[in-house]
C-alpha cells in the first residue's frame, strides 16, 4: 500500500468549499476492529449539490457514506473518529438524536427495501412515527406531495393501498425515495441506487436526482463513472481508505490531476 501512495500526502482538487456548506466531514478516520477503512478524510458537502462518490470496489466509499447518517452504528466492530457537522451540529455528539438524525439526512440503498405495506402506508410511516401530522388530511397531503417529487404519483395513485412489493424495482425504489423524502430531510444519501434497475428505470432515477437538488443535497455512491458525469455537479475519487482528489464533475473527467484518479477513469485498473 505505501508504494501506491508514495508521494501522496493529501486529497487534491477542492475537498473542501468557501460557502453554502451543508455538511462538513474533517480528519474522519473508520476502523473495524483492528482494520482501518477511511484515513483523515476532509470533505464538504454543499447546499442543493450533488457530489458523486467513484473508486474501486473496496476503497471505501460506502463506507464514508453511512459516516453521515451514522449507519455504521449498527456494526458493533465500527469504529469512528473526526467531526461530522451538519448545518453547525456534530452528528456524532453524544446527545445527537439518531432517530432525528436519520430523518434529517435520508439514505437510499442499493437495492429497494419497500416495508411489507400498503404504498400509502410505506410513505406515511415517517411523518407518522416523527409527529409531523397530526390530522388524516394532512397525512395524505404528504403523502400525496413525495409521490410526486418522485415522480411515481400517476402510477400509483389508484392504488395506494395495494402492496408496495407489486411495484416493479424501479418503481419501489423511486418509492423508497417518496418514503426518504416524506419526512423533509435536508440531505438524501444513495448507495448505488441504480445498481439493481435496468436502464430505462435507470434514466428515470437519473433525471429525479436532478430534479431533487434543486431542494435537497444529495451524496450518490456510484460504480458508473457514466453515472457520476451525468448527475453529479462535483466528484469525489476514492482509493483504498483515502479521498484522493475532489472536483467540479467535468474537470475530474477530462483533467484529473492526480495520476490514481486518472488511471482509475481510463480504466487502467479497478
Amino acid at each position: 500500500m505505501e508504494a501506491v501512495f508514495e508521494g501522496w500526502t493529501s486529497t487534491v482538487g477542492k475537498p473542501t468549499m468557501d460557502s453554502d456548506v451543508r455538511m462538513s466531514t474533517r480528519n474522519v478516520d473508520v476502523h473495524y476492529g483492528d482494520k482501518q477503512a477511511i484515513y483523515g478524510v476532509d470533505l464538504d458537502i454543499g447546499k442543493n449539490e450533488v457530489l458523486a462518490m467513484i473508486g474501486p470496489s473496496g476503497c471505501g466509499k460506502s463506507t464514508f457514506l453511512r459516516t453521515l447518517n451514522r449507519m455504521n452504528d449498527t456494526i458493533d466492530i465500527c469504529r469512528i473518529t473526526g467531526d461530522i457537522i451538519l448545518d453547525g451540529d456534530n452528528i456524532y455528539d453524544k446527545h445527537m438524536d439518531v432517530v432525528n438524525l436519520r430523518a434529517r439526512v435520508g439514505m437510499v440503498f442499493q437495492k429497494p427495501n419497500p416495508f411489507p405495506k400498503s404504498i400509502y402506508d410505506n410513505v406515511a410511516y415517517g411523518p407518522k412515527i416523527h409527529g409531523l401530522v397530526t390530522r388524516r388530511a394532512e397525512l395524505d397531503e404528504v403523502v400525496e406531495t413525495a409521490l410526486r417529487k418522485a415522480s411515481i404519483w400517476d402510477e400509483v395513485k389508484d392504488r395506494l393501498d395495494q402492496p408496495a412489493t407489486g411495484l416493479s424495482g424501479g418503481q419501489q425504489q423511486r418509492l423508497c425515495i417518496a418514503r426518504t423524502i416524506a419526512v423533509s430531510p435536508e440531505v438524501i444519501l444513495m448507495d448505488e441506487p441504480c445498481s439493481a434497475l435496468d436502464p430505462i428505470a435507470t434514466a428515470r432515477i437519473e433525471e429525479l436526482i436532478a430534479e431533487l437538488s434543486e431542494n435537497y443535497t444529495i451524496a450518490i455512491v456510484t460504480h458508473s463513472m457514466q453515472q457520476a458525469a451525468r448527475v453529479s455537479h462535483r466528484t469525489a475519487y476514492f482509493h483504498l481508505g483515502r479521498l484522493i482528489e475532489v472536483g467540479k464533475t467535468d474537470k475530474i473527467f477530462t483533467a484529473p490531476e492526480h495520476k490514481l484518479t486518472e488511471d482509475y477513469i481510463t480504466g487502467r485498473f479497478g
